[in-house]
């Protein structure tokens, strides 16, 4: 009997384009694994790093102004919800290219050439890691908008104005 990974037992353009297919996703993987520190690293030290050195060197000579807090609990909590939702989906990305490799399996070596649900399955890690990235786009913005709010309405004067 001869192996399913065995070229011969199959076309060889299409061996071909199932190895170099799986190479790409392999090498997907990698660099989604050597991105991800990189990026959590950024996010946090950015978004976080600017509020705390706002409070500790333009707040500190007038303090934080009332009522004003909460736009900086709610930025820190957006912010936090886009590092998770951005650490989530570096580790379904990983997930999403083990399955792609296990359909391209299926879809080259087994001869499934139906357009059917059951002989296509889809990739769901692929689609949570989509929407995931969606998500902590979303969030980063929502806590940029929140941390400049705040950074705004503790550097206008008492008023509420600057006057010229």
């Amino acid at each position: 009997m001869v192996s399913k990974l065995d070229p011969d037992s199959n076309n060889d353009l299409k061996y071909k384009v199932y190895l170099e297919e799986r190479k790409l996703l392999v090498d997907a993987k990698r660099e989604e694994s050597r991105l991800f520190d990189k990026a959590i690293l950024t996010l946090a030290a950015g978004a976080f790093g600017l509020s705390l050195a706002f409070i500790r060197q333009i707040v500190p000579s007038n303090g934080i102004k009332p009522g004003t807090m909460f736009m900086l609990i709610f930025a820190w909590a957006w912010f936090c919800i886009s590092l998770l939702s951005t650490l989530i989906s570096f580790l379904t990305s990983q997930s999403a290219c083990s399955k792609q490799m296990e359909i391209l399996e299926v879809q080259y070596f087994d001869n499934h050439n139906s357009q059917d649900e059951k002989n296509n399955p889809k990739n769901w890690p692929a689609i949570l890691t989509k929407w995931l990235n969606i998500l902590s786009i979303i969030t980063f913005i929502i806590g940029a908008i929140f941390l400049a709010a705040f950074s705004i309405s503790n550097l206008l004067p008492e008023g509420g104005h600057y006057v010229g």
